[in-house]
């Protein structure tokens, strides 16, 4: 064979091995992107200034009588800490929890600690209803009583902001200052214990109850439903001097017995309907108890307003409340306090 030849075909079957095989590198996977670092999650609590404390006051110790209506504090809101997340904080669980008590009530039931031996209580919300119905720009503040054998807050509207027994109370008072009151006070052990002897007294210690119209000097009565119909009552409207015009609507809601006197049943349905309503949902204090709300301007003169007085007894503890400022909102106003009284 031609060396020639043989020379020219072993090179280019070299050519063709090296062009046919390629070089192998080994091939690095693409390293991982970092973690995202995780995301910082801030809690922000907004902290709403505390209202200011009200200066000590002293407690006038003198007799109660009808006529000394003390003043009442204006009321200052109670701050809460805003708390922009689920988890609970503990500032303002303690601002929620600090008192049970409206502002104007925890000082004046303070302001009469040490000066009486009786048990201490009082609504924990004053409705706005009860002292400013139609604006709302009252203050609320109080004057104490404190007697041998009772003690009684008096609630007063304000057009300045006067803590509790300030003696600028009476300067400032708004055009419709006798907001109402509420105490406590013993009894002697010969006028409770049965269910006549309390209800005999409750009538006896409530303004609001007049004997003649006691349901024995009645000339006639008819029969009415009163509240909502989820929570309606049978109620008795009766009639004195042969007429419904100034007629007393009764019905029971438990061992309470609630009264309105001073309109026909018809306008007197209508005050009755939202108390049943309000009382079919929250609860009056477990014990013997009477509400008297009188209609002062029946409509359709005036939109039907109203002042309320309520009292129950306890053992021997005559408990009473009132409010005083005539609206249509009072006697449910009144039933808050009641049922959210509270020991202190």
């Amino acid at each position: 064979m031609n060396r020639r030849f043989v020379l020219w075909a072993s090179s280019v079957l070299s050519v063709l091995l090296l062009g046919g095989c390629g070089q192998f590198s080994a091939v690095s996977p693409t390293p991982p992107k970092p973690a995202s670092p995780p995301v910082s999650r801030s809690v922000h609590v907004s902290q709403v200034s505390a209202a200011p404390s009200l200066d000590p006051v002293q407690t006038t110790n003198q007799p109660e009588t009808a006529t000394a209506l003390p003043a009442q504090p204006t009321v200052t809101p109670i701050s809460h800490a805003t708390v922009t997340t689920t988890v609970p904080s503990p500032t303002s669980l303690d601002a929620a929890t600090a008192s049970p008590f409206n502002p104007v009530v925890q000082q004046a039931l303070g302001a009469i600690q040490g000066h009486t031996v009786l048990p201490l209580a009082g609504p924990r919300i004053i409705p706005t209803a009860a002292y400013a119905p139609i604006m709302g720009m009252g203050f609320l503040t109080a004057q104490t009583v404190v007697g041998r054998n009772h003690w009684t807050v008096h609630l007063r509207d304000t057009t300045e902001n006067e803590p509790v027994n300030s003696p600028e109370i009476s300067q400032v008072l708004s055009r419709t200052p006798f907001v109402g009151s509420f105490g406590i006070r013993e009894l002697s052990s010969n006028v409770v214990g049965t269910n006549a002897l309390d209800e005999t007294t409750l009538r006896q210690f409530n303004p609001l109850w007049n004997a003649r119209q006691g349901i024995i000097n009645a000339t006639g009565k008819e029969t009415l439903v009163v509240g909502p119909p989820h929570a309606a009552l049978m109620a008795t409207a009766y009639g004195f001097g042969h007429t419904f015009n100034n007629a007393k609507l009764i019905w029971n809601e438990g061992d309470w017995t609630l009264e309105i006197t001073g309109g026909s049943p018809r306008y007197e349905q209508n005050i009755a309907y939202d108390l049943v309503r309000y009382l079919h949902a929250h609860y009056l204090p477990p014990y013997t108890g009477l509400i008297m709300v009188d209609l002062i301007h029946p409509a359709p003169l005036l939109a039907d307003t109203a002042v309320t007085h309520i009292d129950w007894i306890d053992g021997r503890y005559l408990m009473h409340i009132d409010t005083r400022i005539p609206s249509y909102a009072n006697p449910v106003a009144a039933a808050t306090m009641a049922t959210t009284w509270y020991p202190y």
